[in-house]
């Protein structure tokens, strides 16, 4: 009898001293992890905010097939889905913003407190940070006490989906996509325009400056512009080449500025196809249209023009840029 109060007895103060160790535990936690990416910030941002995206790449999701999702289409601006998994259920949703570098959420899982989930994405967009961080109260502490603690819990998986998120969108930014369109009738045309002489390399810098006075010397001019910026290059690519940007605008204009003309094109026919995504791989593209413009006509004399519909003067996203590829041709 004396030796099962004894028993008792331990049972009861070890139980004590584990209660009151749980007790003890800090009664907040936060997780964090982050990866190296050359992923553009915009693009960081815009695929962690659609939560639609969220089953290509979280750990979670992809480890319980069955889950079942819902998404709340009426409020995109703080959007926010729902799951219920074979380990329970809960909601995300997102309450703030600062695109492209930061977004703030809240998790909610079934039965315990309410978590805060911030993505970071730091302004030379060379890293992402994924944290989440709350309170414990005592049946999460003896939750988390028992899956070996919170960074046990979730660490491995916050890893795991941050390589996910990299490996996903750098293929997605490498993807070359292209839409051949056939023929098309181009329209008369007026269009302020200014050349360039230099090589490849320096095509981009020039484009934004040029465009840039393009824009303002139409608004200076109270001219009303009428279409896309755009790019003709010679058909032959030399290591250095003499190129042109044009604005559409809605009528002629006599310039007397130093290196801004107006310009006139007829009606003619072209061949046009639209390439999808960045312009590192465009090349491709213009290769598919050569082989296009070649079975029409071998000896056929063409322009070709590249139109930037959305393009980074624009919107920063490089996933969502859109450029006709056009070959007028006589």
């Amino acid at each position: 009898m004396h030796y099962l109060r004894f028993i008792f007895g331990l049972i009861l103060i070890v139980l004590l001293v584990l209660v009151l160790y749980i007790k003890n535990l800090p009664n907040t936690y936060k997780v964090e992890r982050s990866i190296y990416t050359s992923i553009p910030a915009a693009t960081l941002y815009n695929y962690l905010y659609d939560f639609e995206n969220w089953p290509e790449w979280n750990p979670w999701i992809i480890e319980d097939p069955e889950m079942k999702l819902s998404f709340n289409q009426n409020n995109f601006d703080l959007p926010e889905y729902h799951w219920e998994g074979k380990d329970g259920n809960g909601s995300m949703k997102t309450l703030k913003t600062n695109a492209p570098h930061l977004i703030e959420q809240q998790m909610t899982f079934e039965g315990f407190s309410s978590s805060d989930v911030r993505w970071r994405i730091k302004k030379d967009s060379d890293s992402l940070y994924w944290i989440m961080e709350g309170q414990m109260n005592f049946i999460m502490k003896i939750f988390s006490l028992q899956m070996g603690g919170m960074e046990t819990m979730i660490g491995p998986y916050y890893k795991k989906g941050l390589r996910a998120i990299d490996r996903i969108l750098t293929t997605q930014l490498n993807e070359h996509r292209f839409e051949y369109q056939d023929t098309v009738t181009l329209p008369n045309q007026f269009y302020l325009t200014r050349s360039f002489e230099s090589d490849k390399a320096a095509m981009d810098s020039l484009i934004k400056s040029g465009s840039q006075e393009l824009y303002d010397f139409a608004e200076s001019k109270n001219l009303k512009v009428r279409g896309d910026l755009f790019t003709v290059l010679p058909q032959l690519a030399f290591k250095t080449s003499t190129w042109s940007l044009g604005l559409p605008v809605e009528g002629y204009f006599k310039t007397d500025h130093p290196t801004i003309r107006c310009r006139y094109t007829k009606e003619r026919k072209a061949l046009k196809g639209v390439h999808h995504g960045s312009l590192k791989n465009i090349d491709l593209s213009w290769e598919i249209m050569k082989e296009k413009i070649n079975l029409l006509n071998p000896s056929l004399q063409y322009y070709p023009r590249t139109i930037y519909k959305v393009g980074k003067q624009s919107n920063p996203d490089p996933l969502a840029w859109e450029t006709e590829l056009l070959l007028p041709y006589q």
